[in-house]
C-alpha cells in the first residue's frame, strides 16, 4: 500500500512548475529591484552632473562666487533627485598670465539598496573646468 502511493506521488509532475517558479522567483526579483535601483542611481549622478555644469556658468559672470553659493545653485536645480551629500570644491589654475581657470571637483554618493543582498555605496565625482577672462 506504501509503496503504490510512493510511486504514483513519485510519478506525479503537476506541481513542478509551481516548485520552480516558488525557487527561482525570489532570485529575479532582488535581480529586477537591483537593476531599476541601479539604473536610478547612474541617473541621479548624471542629474548632479548636468546641474553642476549648468551652475558652473555664474562662475563666468561672477569669478569670486564660493563653494557654497553654487552647491546652493546645483542643489536647486535638483528637484527630482535625493541630493544630501553633494560636496563641491573651486580650485583655482593658471594657464598663462592672461588665461585663468577655476575647476569645479564634485562628489556625490549613492546608496544602492537590493533585497537579499548587501547595500553598497557608490561614489559618483569629476570635475568641470570653467575659463576665467582676467582683463590686466
Amino acid at each position: 500500500m506504501k509503496r503504490r502511493i510512493l510511486r504514483r506521488l513519485a510519478g506525479d509532475r503537476g506541481g513542478a512548475t509551481a516548485l520552480e517558479f516558488a525557487l527561482i522567483s525570489p532570485v529575479f526579483i532582488a535581480l529586477i529591484f537591483g537593476v531599476f535601483n541601479m539604473g536610478f542611481a547612474l541617473y541621479c549622478g548624471a542629474a548632479v552632473r548636468h546641474a553642476v555644469q549648468e551652475s558652473s556658468r555664474v562662475l563666468m559672470f561672477n569669478p569670486n562666487t564660493t563653494a557654497n553659493t553654487l552647491k546652493a545653485t546645483v542643489t536647486s536645480k535638483l528637484v527630482q533627485v535625493p541630493v544630501t551629500n553633494l560636496s563641491l570644491a573651486i580650485t583655482d589654475e593658471t594657464v598663462t598670465q592672461t588665461e585663468h581657470l577655476k575647476r569645479i571637483t564634485w562628489t556625490y554618493t549613492y546608496m544602492v539598496y537590493a533585497p537579499f543582498i548587501t547595500s553598497k555605496t557608490f561614489e559618483m565625482g569629476s570635475s568641470v573646468t570653467v575659463p576665467i577672462l582676467v582683463t590686466p
